[in-house]
Formats: C-alpha cells, sequence, structure tokens
C-alpha cells in the first residue's frame, strides 16, 4: 500500500471568510510560526490563505496596500487555484496535485484535512517524504516488511564493517518443505506463513541485529558483536520458532528451517569477495550441508576446508549475474529424424563458463537456480533468445524446431502458456518452430491444470515433450494424464542397449507404448554407430548425443547441419559426428 500524507503537515487555525485582513494580518505577527490560516469560504469548504499571500497583499500597490485592503476580508484574499489534500490521500497523489499547478504557484503550500483538523504542508514535505518512502520500499520486501537482499547487497557490507570481525556472525535459513505448503494449500497461505516467519525471525533477534528476506522461503539475519556461543543460541531461537504450529484460517500447519551458522573469524577471506560475500557463501554453503544431513538443524561448516556445498553456494550467489556479463549462453545440439537421417530439430542446451568456478553444466546450476528463486529469469531471458534464433533461422531457409526444456513450477505457476505465446508473438515466430520440454518431479495435485497450460500450448502449435522418461520423474501416469507429443528416453536406459538384451527389450516397451499413445520417441546420450543401429530397428523415430554432435554456437550448426538436404546415403555424413553413414544405415 502506498504510503499516506497523515503523518505530514502543522496544525493551523480556522477562520470565518468574513474575517477583517487586518485580524489575520495580526494572528500571523503575534505567532511567527504561523504560516497559513484555513478559510471557511462556504459551509463545507476550507481554503488555504497563506501568509506569503496576506503579505503581499498588504506590502503591494507601491507601500499602499495596507490602507488599500484594510476594509477587506479574508475571504476576499483567497487564491484562486485551491488544492486540497484529503485524509489517507497517497505520497504520490499529492505530488501529482502539486505538480498539476500552473508554475507560478506550482510550489506554494497545500492545504490538507486532516482527521483531527486542517493543516499546511509543503511541497518539499510532500517530496521528502516521498522520497523515503521509495527508499524504503527499495530496500524492504513488500510481503514481509523485512529489509531485502538489495539492502542486504548495499547496506549490510557497512553493518559488518561497524562489528567486531571476531564477534560477527550469519544466519542463512531455508524452511523446509515450504513448496508442498504453496502446492497442497495454494500461494495465499505460502504468502501468510512467510509473513509470520519473518515476524518471528525479528522477534528472535536483538535490537542490533538485522533480519532479512533474501527471496522465497529464504531469510538472513545478521549478527553484530556477537560470540559463538551466543550466536549458536539465537540460531535455536530461530529453530524452534519455525517449529511453532502456523495457524491461518482452518490450517494448521507444521513447518521447520534449516539454518547455516558461519562465524567471521573462521572463514578465509577471498581477495575478490568482499567480507559479506564470503560469510553468505559459507551459511548458505553450510545450510545446504544441514539438508542434506535431514534438515531441521543448525549447521556449520569449517571454513578452510573444502566442500562440495559451499560449491553450491557459490553458484548460487555467481548465478546472479551470469546473464547479464554473459557467461550463461545457448548452446545447440543437433537431433537426428532416424527415418530421414537429416538433422530436422535442435535442442537448445545452456552453457556456463564463470571465471571463478569454471564451466558448470545445467544439470548443476539449473537446480540451484530453482531453489533459490533465480530460475524465472533466467528461464524467461533463455525463451526469448531461443525464440529470436530460431526466428532468424527460418528468415535464413532453415525449419529446425527448437527445443527448449522447463521444469514443472513454471508449469504449476500458470504463465508457462502465456509466457511462451507471448515470446512467440514478439519475435513473429509460429509455434512450429519450438517444443517445450517438461522434466523434473510433477507435482499430482497440479495436473488438472498442468493438463490445461500443455493443451494451450499445443493448440498455439508448439510440440511438447516429456524429458528424460525413465528417470524416476518420469511415469506411466504423468505420461497418460498430460497431453505431450513427444517422448525423449533418459540417456542411461540408451547407453547400453547395443549390449544388454534386457535394456533394448526395456527400451523397446517404451518406443511401443510412446507410440500406442501417438507420441514420437527421442532417446538420448546415443555415443555409437550400433546404438543408433539399434535404435532404428527398435522404431525409435529421433535421437541426440554425442554421435550426432554435442552442444555448439548457433554459427556452428548453421555451418555443419544448414547446408540443405541431402541424399539418403551423404546425410549420415552430414548429420554423423562419429561415423560414416554406411555404418548406420
Amino acid at each position: 500500500m502506498a504510503a499516506s500524507i497523515d503523518r505530514l503537515g502543522t496544525d493551523i487555525p480556522t477562520v470565518p471568510a468574513d474575517t477583517p485582513v487586518g485580524t489575520v494580518d495580526g494572528m500571523f505577527r503575534m505567532d511567527p510560526a504561523l504560516r497559513a490560516v484555513a478559510v471557511q469560504d462556504g459551509p463545507r469548504q476550507l481554503v488555504l490563505l497563506t501568509r506569503r499571500l496576506v503579505e503581499i497583499h498588504l506590502s503591494g500597490r507601491l507601500g499602499y496596500g495596507r490602507a488599500l485592503n484594510a476594509r477587506r476580508t479574508a475571504g476576499q484574499l483567497l487564491p484562486e487555484y485551491r488544492v486540497v489534500c484529503r485524509p489517507g490521500m497517497s505520497l504520490d497523489e499529492a505530488a501529482n496535485l502539486a505538480l498539476a499547478r500552473p508554475e507560478e504557484v506550482r510550489y506554494d503550500d497545500l492545504l490538507m484535512l486532516a482527521s483531527d483538523g486542517p493543516k499546511v504542508v509543503s511541497v518539499s514535505e510532500i517530496f521528502e517524504a516521498l522520497a523515503r518512502s521509495f527508499r524504503h520500499a527499495a530496500w524492504h520486501d513488500d510481503l514481509t516488511g523485512l529489509p531485502n537482499r538489495r539492502w542486504l547487497d548495499e547496506q549490510g557490507p557497512a553493518l559488518l564493517a561497524r562489528s567486531n570481525p571476531d564477534r560477527t556472525a550469519i544466519l542463512y535459513i531455508d524452511l523446509d518443505h515450504f513448496k508442498t505448503v504453496n502446492d497442497t494449500h495454494g500461494h495465499d497461505v505460502g504468502n501468510a506463513v512467510l509473513v509470520e516467519f519473518g515476524r518471528r525471525l525479528r522477534e528472535c533477534l536483538r535490537i542490533e541485529d538485522a533480519a532479512v528476506r533474501l527471496g522465497g522461503d529464504e531469510f538472513v539475519a545478521l549478527l553484530a558483536d556477537i560470540d559463538e556461543a551466543d550466536a549458536e543460541k539465537v540460531a535455536e531461537r530461530v529453530l524452534e520458532a519455525a517449529v511453532e504450529p502456523m495457524v491461518h484460517d482452518e490450517h494448521v500447519l507444521q513447518l521447520s528451517a534449516t539454518i547455516g551458522l558461519a562465524m567471521a573469524r573462521d572463514i578465509a577471506w577471498d581477495e575478490e569477495l568482499g567480507p559479506l560475500d564470503v560469510l553468505l557463501r559459507h551459511a548458505d554453503g553450510a545450510m545446504l550441508t544441514g539438508k542434506q544431513l535431514g534438515k531441521q538443524r543448525v549447521q556449520r561448516l569449517d571454513g578452510q576446508a573444502g566442500n562440495p556445498f559451499a560449491r553450491l553456494a557459490q553458484i548460487r550467489r555467481r548465478l546472479l549475474g551470469a546473464l547479464e556479463d554473459g557467461t550463461l549462453t545457448v548452446q545447440y545440439e543437433p537431433i537426428l529424424d532416424l527415418a530421414s537421417h537429416r538433422c530436422t530439430s535442435v535442442q537448445a542446451v545452456l552453457h556456463w563458463d564463470d571465471p571463478e568456478l569454471g564451466s558448470v553444466k545445467p544439470d548443476e546450476f539449473l537446480p540451484v537456480a530453482e531453489r533459490s528463486g533465480q530460475l524465472p529469469p533466467i528461464a524467461q531471458r533463455i525463451l526469448h533468445e531461443v525464440c529470436a534464433q530460431a526466428a532468424a533461422w527460418r528468415r535464413e531457409g532453415h525449419s529446425w524446431r527448437v527445443g527448449l526444456r522447463t521444469v514443472p513450477t513454471w508449469l504449476a505457476g500458470g504463465q508457462l502458456a502465456a509466457d511462451v505465446k507471448a515470446a512467440l508473438a514478439a519475435h513473429e515466430l509460429d509455434g512450429e518452430g519450438l517444443r517445450i520440454d517438461v522434466g523434473g518431479r510433477f507435482p499430482l495435485s497440479d495436473m488438472a491444470h498442468a493438463k490445461a497450460q500443455l493443451a494451450e500450448l499445443r493448440d498455439a502449435g508448439v510440440d511438447v515433450g516429456l524429458d528424460s522418461y525413465g528417470s524416476e520423474h518420469g511415469t506411466i501416469a504423468v505420461l497418460r494424464a498430460l497431453p505431450f507429443t513427444m517422448l525423449k528416453v533418459t540417456s542411461a536406459l540408451v547407453a547400453h542397449i547395443d549390449s544388454s538384451h534386457a535394456d533394448a527389450a526395456i527400451f523397446s516397451g517404451i518406443v511401443n507404448t510412446g507410440h500406442a499413445l501417438g507420441l514420437r520417441v527421442m532417446a538420448s546420450g546415443a555415443t555409437r554407430a550400433p546404438q543408433l543401429r539399434l535404435l532404428r530397428e527398435l522404431g525409435c523415430d529421433a535421437v541426440r548425443g554425442e554421435f550426432v554432435g554435442g552442444p555448439m554456437s548457433a554459427e556452428e550448426l548453421v555451418r555443419r547441419f544448414g547446408s540443405g538436404p541431402s541424399e539418403p546415403g551423404p546425410a549420415g555424413q552430414v548429420c554423423l559426428a562419429g561415423e560414416a553413414a554406411s555404418n548406420v544405415s
């Protein structure tokens, strides 16, 4: 809710419109701090008469102003432009009222009709309050009211600088199973939980500490001038506060939290990172370790020792700027149609080469992005980049359909179909240029909603594929419930089909199941020619993998596969990365 003007202004007296000007002038002379009076001009109308306006009238006309206005009344001096601020009016509404006046009176005081009587408020007061309101909004989370990530980035270093490094701690707090609350009870209940936990967190801290909401269900507490024992006591209080039942409407919710604790004196400082970033990285890594060890605990990390969860924490921090600095890019992997031996479509693959982390695979950073709430902006940017590239290829005469993998949370959020159609329209690409592949764990409670989203995509001409079928996430129930057009089989079921009769039989059953449901079947992870021969014999429709061609830039894809269709024999030489077409025909 926008801040209002109710706390601004100075009380002023009210006088009738027939009050002599001399009387009003006397009121100003007796009270030098009095800036204005409110004149009752009619039964229900108050108008502001300022000291400045009275002085102009009384000192004007070559020094005869006082004599000329001696018999005039306050009502006869009222200004032509009258602006009144009502109770509850927002600061930006009041600012717009002031700025809408003619330039010569734009910065004059305004009358505010407060609940306890009229007040005079200056334009500078309004804009100073407006600036404070914007500053507060920029630095605070609009749901919980706690300071936000921007505040932490901008003000956190100064807070740490004022604290003794040997007596500084940070808590990285993540609510356990919070996604289940959203999936089961809805986002309104989830928001209420976050608000209540934010209130409890603030109560657990001392007045000199700072509670911050980073986003989603992740919070941070900065503890200044505190020893290790007391920091652990604060963390335990937060842990206990999280497990207290939360009641919302008729729902009684039982949650818990996992907390990563880092003491500044235990951390080996990094020359390239500030103290706050290093503390956050280690506390985040400690929290992730605590998740792996069973959740609902306070976890410490040895700041000097290498730890895989510290890498995940570093990924989370570095991923924030990966889109902006150009280190997160899209590459394209060719897909071979086994009937024509041609590259008829491609798969978009994210590639992240970070200067500190090195090459980070999507399977490593995408789960981190999803958990930390960074996935939506990444997904939106990549969606538009892929659509732009597909449209450019079509203008150049390459009719490749581009596959893009997403996750069920985007589907469950209700925005996937709308976002995809908006991106298609923005880049003037028809639906036949895109395939959306959904992989990961589907919330069973959202199946009807997911079905509607995918059906909307299909109506727009977009192919929809079930990704990584054969893993723990791809099930027959999901396959039957949702309107997919393609079944993408995980590489784990392709790896040994040419050496294991059991794996070949399993794959054959999957192909038959897919075809019975009207789906094309694509195999992932092909690395050698015998696999391709067998995949074709088993009726598989398409294949991707190192043998066909690994991920490459858009320019490299055009150079290697954009020369146009060839005859069946030579086409294999164009499309395959490993051996000649005769090996797979």
